[in-house]
């Protein structure tokens, strides 16, 4: 069964890249309604052949009084699947590492997805992402980043980057009638360490131990959402982001794992 999901994986990337690709492309271009199809089947394709069910809990900022508000998402990154899952529950624009514009084939689903590209290590890059990022909010697109600007294994948060967080600053000082930017704060938790990707491995190994591995639950929890308006601090948002979602990774700890961390402590 790993064999034919390992297929199905490589099948699925080249029937999108060959057909879905260039249908997406077209859709967009005509700006024709249904632009949220491909890209939503995709990732459930893909997430269903990696083994990975997703699970969404607690109330999205569309489900709120926020609804109105342009939506900024932030979560923690565990894995490159991050992006397909969170991709299964609403149409997200993500801030990726501009590496990841040179990846082949993925990058083209990146860019239809309607990914933002940033270089780290440009200060212009970090402005110009941030001023795409405000657009995109402002033509009522979601827009997502993982200010960790890395990946770690789910057990543990890294700092978080406030740069990106300027982006709603950057809306709000573009549109007058814009009153606030809704965070929404988001906690990614997978079920089995093995899904976890971190920083230098190999795609392909990893893709090979998704499909090899016992299912995985990747649990997507929304944390209560915070309003950046025009007296907010990007970096008082950003680290009351930090504190929700490992209050929530932490609260939401499987049974298991928190009578593991006891036996340490005693230890």
């Amino acid at each position: 069964m790993a064999y034919f999901r390992a297929v199905g994986v490589v099948f699925i990337m080249l029937f999108f890249f060959v057909i879905g690709a260039p249908l997406q492309w077209l859709v967009l271009r005509l700006a024709a309604p249904g632009a949220h199809v491909l890209p939503l089947l995709f990732n459930r394709m893909l997430l269903g052949c990696l083994q990975i069910r997703v699970v969404a809990h607690g109330r999205t900022a569309a489900d709120a009084a926020t609804v109105l508000l342009p939506q900024l998402l932030v979560a923690n990154h565990v894995s490159w699947t991050d992006i397909p899952a969170l991709g299964t529950i609403h149409t997200i624009s993500f801030l990726a590492k501009r590496e990841v514009s040179r990846w082949p084939i993925i990058a083209s689903f990146a860019r239809l997805q309607g990914t933002l590209f940033v270089d780290r290590d440009s200060r212009k890059s970090i402005k110009d992402a941030n001023a795409a990022m405000a657009a995109r909010m402002r033509e009522g697109g979601w827009v997502a980043l993982f200010p960790e600007g890395t990946t770690h294994d789910g057990t543990s948060l890294g700092r978080f980057h406030s740069s990106h967080f300027a982006a709603a600053r950057e809306l709000l000082l573009g549109a007058a009638h814009v009153e606030a930017v809704c965070v929404q704060p988001i906690a990614i938790r997978y079920s089995s360490a093995h899904a976890a990707w971190l920083g230098d491995d190999l795609l392909l190994p990893h893709i090979m131990q998704l499909v090899k591995g016992a299912p995985v639950i990747c649990d997507i929890f929304l944390c209560e959402p915070l309003i950046f308006d025009r007296m907010a601090d990007r970096k008082a948002i950003a680290q009351a982001c930090n504190q929700r979602i490992e209050a929530m990774l932490a609260a939401t700890m499987p049974a298991e794992t928190c009578a593991a961390d006891a036996m340490l402590q005693r230890a």
